[in-house]
């Protein structure tokens, strides 16, 4: 089946794209091996992924339906290509800033891996090929982590080597992606047009009067638009940004997608702060001389975390009635780690905070996706996830440009400051939890009054 040589396909890029061992031990390399210091790492390298990755996914999602995907799943691994190489050969803050500027446009064109499917995929394998996509970078992430730790604990290879074999992985990843079939028919550029009601039935809730009267209106738009020579590039580009402005409204018109959408961008925004300078609180515990297990936890959070996202998509649980409150529990439950983490100097409570924050992130965010399709059309699924990861990237941003460029925190510091965030979190979805109860108890009154 055609599909599912698709799938095949993008399932060998996503697990060669993630496979990068190195990265498991990235702070003591550059702190080490590069004789950069922590505070030059901290303040100075690492935030430069955090601005890059906000400033080129713009550009990069914009273009990326356009261009037809396949071109920009190709820059994905050029830019991931040139990054490791720029860390094995740079030895000044700039050079390595340079890479961490090619690493934050290696993320942002990862937007173009998980949209592919949604224009050049049949939608009812949309599931499926997700699914398959999603473990496929899980696997590549986990084997990550079991080469860079046995690598590591029998001194097969050095901090250094590891990022050879790093690049060989992405750049297998960059020739790979060249047997992608091209994109014919895209979402919004080069979309086979289907009428208004067509588009309305493919949304899974019914939408609101206001939905239908912003609909209208767009429809009208592209009405308009269609007056024009149907293939010339301005018709193209007028009727698609039409269509994008349809599919935002109906979407952030909804209290479900919004809701949802906040916790996907918010709980995204803590977790990439704490994913990106996990490893420099690890190494304010460990002692001189002890044996650092980065890579034997990597491959535990990959592989937990990928039991708990394919366990959550088979619960039945009410998520429409209980969801805010468990969204508060573990949204508390993370700031309690983070908080704790900021005080402990013991590794292995580090290490398993770090595993069991970022089982709830990965879980609670499948929710979050899976909440939101349910409320939207099939064909605005990537420009949703780019809309959510851009609020996420730009709340980050801000964190990074306050915490870490501004106030110049040291790393328990920060880690303290990313503990309080989450736990305002977990209040706002306390606040949303009694809102909820309190709306269903209302509900229930009215229907019985009605029913006597």
């Amino acid at each position: 089946m055609h599909w599912v040589k698709i799938s095949c396909i993008l399932c060998l890029f996503g697990c060669f794209k993630d496979f990068r061992p190195s990265e498991s031990f990235i702070t003591d390399y550059l702190t080490g091996w590069k004789n950069f210091t922590a505070s030059e790492v901290n303040h100075e390298i690492y935030p430069v992924t955090t601005y890059s990755y906000l400033s080129t996914l713009i550009l990069v999602f914009l273009i990326t339906d356009f261009i037809r995907y396949k071109p920009i799943i190709i820059l994905c691994g050029l830019s991931g290509s040139i990054t490791f190489l720029l860390i094995i050969l740079g030895k000044i803050v700039l050079i390595l800033q340079i890479a961490k500027f090619f690493f934050g446009l290696f993320m942002s064109a990862e937007v173009a891996y998980y949209t592919y499917i949604y224009a050049k995929v049949d939608k009812k394998h949309y599931q499926e090929v997700t699914s398959h996509t999603k473990a496929a970078s899980l696997f590549g992430r986990s084997i990550s982590g079991v080469v860079a730790q046995l690598t590591a604990s029998f001194d097969l290879l050095n901090y250094h080597q590891l990022n050879y074999l790093t690049l060989s992985a992405i750049g297998t990843a960059t020739v790979w992606s060249l047997f992608l079939p091209p994109v014919g028919q895209s979402i919004y550029f080069h979309r086979v047009d289907v009428s208004n009601n067509e588009e309305i039935s493919s949304t899974t809730v019914q939408p609101t009067i206001d939905q239908l009267q912003q609909l209208s209106n767009s429809q009208k738009s592209c009405d308009k638009n269609s007056k024009m020579k149907p293939n010339t590039l301005l018709h193209k580009i007028k009727n698609a940004y039409a269509l994008l402005w349809k599919h935002f409204v109906l979407a952030y018109t909804n209290y479900r997608v919004i809701k949802w959408s906040a916790w996907w961008a918010l709980s995204t925004c803590g977790y990439l702060l704490v994913a990106t300078y996990s490893q420099l609180l690890w190494q304010t515990a460990v002692k001189p001389g002890d044996r650092i297990y980065n890579g034997a936890v990597d491959f535990a959070y990959a592989i937990v975390g990928a039991i708990s996202v394919f366990s959550v998509g088979k619960i039945r649980f009410n998520w429409v009635r209980f969801g805010d409150i468990i969204c508060s529990v573990f949204a508390f439950l993370e700031g309690s780690i983070l908080l704790a983490s900021s005080y402990s100097y013991n590794i292995w409570l580090l290490y398993a905070g770090y595993i069991i924050f970022g089982v709830i992130y990965h879980t609670m965010v499948t929710v979050a996706s899976f909440e939101v399709a349910k409320c939207i059309s099939e064909d605005s699924h990537g420009l949703i996830f780019g809309v959510n990861i851009f609020l996420a990237l730009l709340m980050q941003s801000l964190l990074t440009l306050i915490v870490v460029n501004t106030i110049m925190l040291d790393i328990r510091q920060q880690f303290y400051v990313y503990g309080g965030y989450f736990m305002v979190l977990a209040v706002i979805y306390i606040v949303l939890s009694i809102i909820n109860v309190l709306r269903y108890r209302r509900d229930m009154n009215h229907i019985q009054r009605r029913m006597r």
